[in-house]
């Protein structure tokens, strides 16, 4: 299910009430619709396909690790980051860096030298490709596991293996 905050909610929230079981849903915006919290029964086993995940493990020299970067956020804002967030403080990395390496604000130097980026950062590797899209972008899989967001995908970052079948719901939700 594709939907922005509300809609991750209200999809999830509506299944539980109607006593709808399926074996597996997926619905984007988890993180930032706080989906784990907003539907904390209903909202148990569901996949989330985010851009970051603080347990990823990627590394860059502006904020380290994925973890320290969360940190730093949580420290800083007093909340724990989502993956828009992460995103955004990649770009605006990803900016600073060309504005250095243009030498200037010159757009057509710095859209140059944003196309040239190849850089190893907390939020993954960032490269562009000939159409303007960063193709080394890693995809990452979170499941909610008892209110938890889990990494699940890739492999080789697993925090622990998926839940492939939800269990079934018994009774509506009230």
């Amino acid at each position: 299910m594709a939907g922005h905050d509300s809609a991750a909610v209200t999809a999830v929230s509506e299944m539980e009430k109607a006593g709808t079981s399926v074996p597996m849903i997926a619905v984007t915006h988890c993180d930032t619709a706080q989906l784990a919290k907003e539907s904390s029964g209903s909202s148990n086993f569901v996949f989330c396909p985010v851009q970051w995940d603080r347990a990823a493990q990627h590394e860059g020299t502006l904020f380290g690790t994925a973890e320290e970067f969360a940190r730093l956020y949580e420290k800083t804002y007093k909340e724990e980051p989502t993956s828009i967030s992460a995103q955004a403080a990649a770009a605006v990395y990803v900016f600073a860096d060309a504005f250095h390496r243009a030498q200037s604000f010159e757009p057509e130097r710095v859209r140059n030298a944003i196309s040239e980026t190849d850089l190893d950062t907390f939020f993954g590797h960032i490269k562009f490709d000939s159409e303007g899209v960063n193709s080394e972008k890693s995809v990452i899989l979170t499941q909610i596991i008892d209110g938890d967001y889990v990494l699940i995908a890739p492999q080789g970052w697993a925090e622990r293996d998926a839940v492939i079948t939800k269990p079934e719901i018994t009774e509506p939700a009230p």
